[in-house]
């Protein structure tokens, strides 16, 4: 059987199914528990993929949902890189997927809050930026779960750490995180736009924020 479409056409298929997978996150967020201030990214992440597959179904969207993907083939000198999320068409290529990277951040220890934001992005997003992860894709995904709730400074707390490395992301002065062009009435849904050496090729990241404690 000869298979229709070329490999350019596939990772195509990302574009596509961005604003879906957006919506289908947002939307199972609101239906997920709260959260703990010092709540574990493992087991939120896994309750999260769960609850995405069950909406995925009652919505009946054409991509599967994995959990701890592993890439086979990152970029040179890279090691394999185990994703927290995917989302994959269907199509026969391993490498053409949507991943979602989760981190917590103002998590609560003591008492005392730890921003994580360095965390982010050194262990969040730079995956993206070096081809750990989504080598052969234009688009992928940061979630971050912000256990205390406090949203804003959470994400100026990332959006600082990103202005500070903008040149080691790829990325062009002042780096700043925009507003999403996907769904720019949510102020919790941003964007970033990167270039990355070698055939990588550029990336947009699209960050998500979502709340735990409370919402200020």
């Amino acid at each position: 059987m000869k298979l229709i479409g070329a490999p350019d056409e596939w990772i195509g298929l990302i574009d596509n199914m961005v604003p879906d997978i957006l919506d289908l996150v947002l939307s199972t967020w609101e239906a997920m528990p709260q959260l703990a201030p010092d709540a574990r990214e493992d087991p939120t992440t896994e309750e999260l993929c769960r609850g995405l597959r069950q909406n995925r179904n009652s919505n009946n969207l054409p991509f599967r949902i994995d959990i701890q993907s592993v890439e086979l083939d990152p970029a040179v000198g890279e090691g394999q890189g185990r994703m927290d999320i995917t989302f994959s068409p269907p199509v026969p290529r391993e490498d053409i997927y949507f991943c979602l990277e989760c981190k917590r951040l103002n998590v609560v220890y003591d008492g005392q809050v730890r921003p994580l934001a360095s965390e982010y992005v050194t262990h969040g997003l730079m995956r993206f930026i070096r081809g750990q992860y989504a080598r052969q894709i234009k688009h992928g995904g940061m979630l971050g779960y912000v256990l205390d709730g406090k949203m804003a400074k959470a994400m100026k707390g990332v959006s600082g750490v990103i202005k500070k490395r903008f040149e080691e992301l790829g990325m062009e002065q002042p780096g700043d995180m925009l507003p999403s062009s996907i769904r720019p009435e949510n102020s919790n849904v941003r964007e970033t736009y990167h270039a990355r050496r070698g055939k990588a090729g550029n990336i947009k990241i699209h960050h998500i924020f979502v709340g735990g404690a409370s919402t200020a």
